[in-house]
């Protein structure tokens, strides 16, 4: 049972790693979270529209390994299959993002 405590704790500390917030001290934060799908080469939506505050996760459900990347905004490093990586949106705006392995591969996200 200790065994699997560590592994829920190490897993838990990996995630919580793999989430930037693009915020200012002292926002508060909404509770809204949206997701963008990595499959086929694709996002999925390759446009979200979200409220200011929203947290959206890529989660990466193809067989092989990408990125979310929006230069001086956000990078993932690269997100293997199965894996997540989640930004907090703190300003409004429209943010553009690819995947610098498959540079191919585009999306927006329109903060409002």
């Amino acid at each position: 049972m200790k065994r699997f405590a560590a592994r829920i704790a190490l897993l838990a500390a990996l995630f919580a790693s793999q989430v930037a917030v693009a915020s200012q001290p002292g926002q508060a934060e909404a509770s809204a979270t949206k997701t963008v799908d990595i499959s086929h080469f694709e996002f999925h939506p390759d446009r979200l529209e979200v409220a200011k505050g929203t947290r959206v996760v890529f989660s990466n459900s193809s067989g092989t390994a990408h990125t979310a990347t929006d230069k001086g905004v956000f990078d993932s490093g690269h997100i293997k299959p199965g894996h997540s990586f989640a930004v907090r949106f703190e300003h409004k705006g429209t943010f553009s993002y690819h995947c610098k392995i498959h540079p191919f591969m585009h999306g927006k996200i329109v903060v409002g």
